[in-house]
């Protein structure tokens, strides 16, 4: 595709948002009316999770999956197509998979041991190898009693135990020495987080194919009773099923997987013994990963299929190699966990309201990774999970966190989230604990189509073409599984969580930070795929199509004599294979980007039919402005600004592309083959002359609640909060600041700019009555669009504020909107508390403002 104008988005472009149904206590009128609002700002899909409901309001509430609440959902699909919104689901409520239609024989397994020493002589007469744990006696059931010597030898002693919890060897030998471990499955117990009504419950043993099949058997009775069409897509959220480490079927799987008898080596399993290299360790980490796999994400995705959907899926978390749980989906999910701190100018941090983002590049990079390799479209994101704590997130603090997300491979963007409200609730309505709020009844709504548009131009083309990362990376996975911490049954779960990555996988994240400093881009292959990868026209290339110009193996290399196998197969036959991390090899292999490791700038590149195209985010504090040289050949190149849909001619010489990005600016970069013959113009870049705008400004209020009906008349620019009204203190909403100022006929002659300075929130700009923007990202600067004109022009900015002030005032006055079930309304620190204490959040224009002339 020559994309010479913006591509044609997929409907999966606009972006999702996860939708939070309180109690399932929903209506056709609100949905209908929510649904409008969604629709209107640009939400593309929504991906319904019942959760916990309302106080007070049990009598509204759907039990999920009842004939009525699947009414709820036939309702909501046939809006959908009436509104253009692609309906997802949660193959459950809250999370993870569980409810009230799990026995216990099939909720989530644990093992329990008892470690006893005793003689052959009392082996004879008969030991206790019962479970003393009172709270566990009731689930354990007793799988193995194994009697291990002193000389090294190993008895199974399982037939010779009662039900008593009694083990007695007739034949053993008086003067033998023993250590007796015997191995009972258990149950965690675990419930599901957050349930809906109708969802509570145990929840499931994942690596039991039987216990996943009648969970979603649930979910087919309940469809077909009702003839609801199933949804677009299923979705499964982060994989946190604690404590989880053993499933009834365990020993048999992993004599038939690993070809011998994990019950004779619980010793070295349970770090009793030394083991080089905890290779029992990882062989049953491994097991436990390969069940994972086949009878739960393999079993949920096929399930999905038969019915016509697709499946969404969260891999972080789960005890298993990520590349492979990702992969088996048709839309992986990554998760974004808090704010990132880049030090771009003029961004607000809201210091001590905020907390630090979890997912770096290389955790980010993960659910891209497996959607690159295996040539699937979609790779998609929880984005903006406590991005800041509640009432206080602007759209400026979204943009860097989701650049970010795009230039990882992102490019099927979720919220976190709406939360379904009644339309006359008081406000501020239905409130989920961890989520930014992206509703309606939040004052940044109102400019939130700009930041909805962007993203949707951005997804376009980060949806168009294939990808073009440049080495393959092997996920060292053995590595990590071979780290153990402490001894007993609670060393063996290794859960990959963003929250504890940078413990678990140390060397690995710091080999990423270096690939992507030096200039390159990646992909992370697991040994499955790395099997099914050919060199192909001097290049390596995955079953998929996808192609690298080399495989680079961080860490021991330690892996199976297949996959070596395979791989000194592939190097004998021209593949470039690096160890370690080696800037040279690198170099010689693919070619780096020099915008990335020497001026700072972040960028993800894509090929299509006619050339390249990039995504490039300037995340760092410094300006750039610079001829570079890409990576990849051109003939031509056009710039698309994805945050008004304009396009520029490219200023291409042999020595690069003219780049001008400010802190915290993105552009879409596209290259061509072939020389382009277009009448575009290149984009005005350059401020100078400044112009303040000094004079005597006026605030009067569009919107606001509560209401404020004073016109201030303000002889400089201030935010509103300090005025002296009690009203303005406090209210959110729209204040339109107005003044003029006087051009000459030779000034007005000129291109102009708007710098609106520090903007508190977000800012739609009026000259003479003509919008010419919103400024909701910094830079805070707009062409003014020619609107200018010799003598008096008129100047109004309508500047939208945060709801805290709002939130805080009905927390002083003791106002009861904290009204939900459960956990209720927690701060990011998952504690309670009161916003009576937050001082007053600033409102409206906080700097002077000034007109430059560009050029």
């Amino acid at each position: 595709m020559w994309a010479q104008s913006w591509p044609v988005a997929k409907p999966e472009a606009k972006p999702g948002s996860r939708w939070w149904w309180m109690g399932s206590a929903v209506n056709q009128e609100d949905l209908k009316w929510n649904m409008r609002e969604y629709s209107k700002a640009g939400i593309g899909a929504l991906e319904i999770t019942p959760i916990y409901g309302v106080q007070g309001n049990d009598n509204n509430e759907l039990e999920f999956l009842s004939t009525p609440w699947m009414n709820a959902l036939k309702f909501v699909e046939s809006e959908g197509a009436k509104d253009g919104i692609l309906i997802d689901m949660n193959n459950g409520t809250g999370w993870p998979f569980g409810g009230p239609y799990v026995p216990i024989e099939e909720a989530a397994a644990k093992l329990v041991c008892t470690d006893v020493n005793a003689t052959g002589k009392e082996l004879r007469k008969g030991v206790d190898i019962s479970v003393k744990d009172e709270k566990e006696k009731p689930y354990a059931k007793l799988s193995r009693v194994m009697a291990y010597a002193a000389d090294g030898t190993v008895a199974n002693l399982t037939e010779f135990a009662d039900a008593k919890g009694m083990v007695t060897w007739k034949k053993a030998p008086k003067k033998g020495q023993y250590r007796i471990i015997s191995v009972y499955c258990s149950r965690t117990r675990q419930k599901v987080k957050r349930a809906a009504p109708g969802g509570e419950g145990y929840v499931i043993d994942h690596f039991d194919h039987d216990a996943v099949a009648h969970y979603l058997q649930r979910f087919e009775d309940a469809f077909d009773k009702s003839g609801t069409p199933y949804p677009h897509t299923f979705f499964n959220d982060s994989y946190e099923v604690y404590q989880a480490n053993w499933t009834p079927k365990l020993f048999e799987e992993f004599e038939k997987r690993r070809g011998y008898k994990l019950e004779e080596h619980l010793l070295e399993l349970l770090g009793y013994k030394e083991d080089a290299g905890n290779k029992v360790l990882v062989d049953y980490r491994e097991t436990l990963g390969e069940l994972l796999l086949e009878n739960y994400v393999n079993q949920w995705t096929a399930w999905a299929h038969k019915h016509g959907a697709k499946t969404r899926n969260q891999g972080h978390g789960s005890p298993a190699n990520l590349i492979d749980i990702y992969s088996a989906v048709d839309i992986p999910e990554i998760e974004g966990f808090g704010l990132s701190e880049f030090g771009i100018k003029g961004l607000r941090t809201d210091s001590g309201f905020t907390r630090k983002n979890d997912s770096d590049i290389s955790m980010l990079k993960y659910a891209a990774s497996a959607a690159h390799i295996t040539g699937k479209t979609f790779a998609s994101s929880e984005t903006f999970t406590w991005l800041t704590e509640h009432f206080r997130t602007s759209l400026s603090q979204c943009k860097p966190d989701i650049d970010l997300m795009f230039t990882c491979g992102v490019n099927n963007m979720y919220f976190h989230g709406t939360t379904y409200s009644p339309r006359n609730d008081a406000w501020p309505g239905w409130k989920f604990y961890a989520s930014i709020d992206m509703s309606p009844t939040n004052s940044i709504w109102r400019d939130a189509p700009y930041l909805m548009k962007y993203i949707e131009r951005c997804q376009s083309f980060l949806q168009m073409g294939q990808p073009d990362n440049d080495f393959l990376v092997l996920l060292p996975v053995r590595d990590m599984w071979a780290e153990r911490s402490g001894t007993g049954p609670k060393s063996l779960l290794m859960m990959f969580d963003i929250h504890s990555m940078d413990k678990k996988a140390p060397d690995f994240i710091k080999s990423i930070l270096e690939i992507d400093r030096e200039g390159f881009d990646c992909d992370y292959i697991s040994e499955n795929f790395i099997l099914t990868t050919k060199f192909n026209d001097g290049m390596l290339e995955t079953a998929a199509g996808t192609r690298y110009h080399a495989l680079i193996i961080p860490g021991s290399g330690n892996m199976p004599e297949n996959v070596k196998a395979h791989i000194e197969e592939l190097k004998s036959q021209g593949a470039k294979i690096i160890y370690g991390i080696d800037k040279q090899q690198m170099a010689s292999a693919a070619k780096p980007e020099p915008m990335k490791y020497q001026f700072g700038l972040r960028a993800i590149r894509r090929k299509n039919d006619s050339g390249h195209h990039y995504f490039i985010a300037n995340l760092s504090p410094n300006d750039v402005d610079a001829r570079i040289p890409l990576a990849v050949g051109m003939k031509d190149a056009r710039w698309f600004n994805p945050l008004n849909g304009e396009i520029y001619k490219a200023d291409v010489t042999a020595e690069g592309v003219k780049m001008n990005l400010r802190s915290g600016e993105s552009m879409i970069l596209q290259t061509y083959d072939h020389a382009l013959t277009d009448n575009r113009v290149e984009r005005k870049t350059s401020l100078s002359e400044a112009k303040q705008l000094n004079g005597k400004w006026t605030l009067s209020f569009v919107e606001s609640a509560p209401k404020v009906a004073k016109t201030f008349d303000l002889p400089t620019l201030t935010t509103w909060e300090t005025l002296d009204d009690d009203s303005v203190k406090v209210t959110m909403g729209t204040g339109a600041y107005t003044t003029y100022v006087n051009l000459t006929k030779d000034e007005a002659k000129s291109n102009w700019a708007i710098d609106l300075g520090d903007v508190r929130e977000s800012a739609r700009v009026y000259v003479n009555d003509s919008l010419i923007g919103c400024a909701w990202s910094v830079p805070f600067v707009l062409d003014c669009k020619n609107q200018l004109k010799a003598g008096s022009n008129k100047i109004c900015i309508e500047v939208t504020n945060l709801p805290a002030n709002r939130i805080a005032d009905l927390d002083r006055r003791g106002v009861k909107w904290r009204k939900f079930k459960e956990i209720n309304m927690v701060g990011l620190n998952y504690k309670k508390g009161t916003y009576a204490d937050w001082k007053p959040v600033k409102s409206g224009l906080n700097s002077p403002v000034t007109l430059y002339k560009l050029k």
